[in-house]
């Protein structure tokens, strides 16, 4: 659930490239529905989407599918999102990424579960 659009294009085409799938949900009512249907899962999550829909929903995704991982992934303007990201580690998010992300990084997140876990 990444807001902007740059980053979730490139995300998807990493992830996809990596032959991880990757589901691309816009609310986290969806988000929560997929992981109802999964064992494990590795949810990423932007500070823009955190914005708009709450720090809450991380701990919805968790009790969604217990054994997802939350991977928040932070933008240039730490300073302005120092609270969400405090609120989000205080929940239990896996893992913040700062920019620019890695390739490797973001796929040390997923590379943990079974490639047809992964959203």
């Amino acid at each position: 659930m990444v807001a902007h659009e740059p980053v979730r294009k490139c995300l998807q085409e990493l992830l996809q490239e990596n032959g991880y799938p990757a589901s691309v949900m816009a609310n986290p009512q969806q988000v929560i529905q997929l992981l109802r249907q999964k064992k494990r899962a590795t949810v990423f999550v932007d500070c823009e989407a955190l914005k708009i829909h709450g720090t809450g929903v991380c701990s919805k995704f968790k009790v969604a599918c217990p054994y997802c991982r939350v991977v928040l992934l932070c933008d240039k303007s730490l300073a302005g999102n120092r609270q969400i990201i405090r609120e989000a580690m205080e929940i239990g998010i896996y893992a913040c990424l700062l920019p620019p992300y890695k390739d490797w990084e973001v796929l040390t997140m997923v590379s943990f579960y079974p490639r047809v876990c992964s959203i």
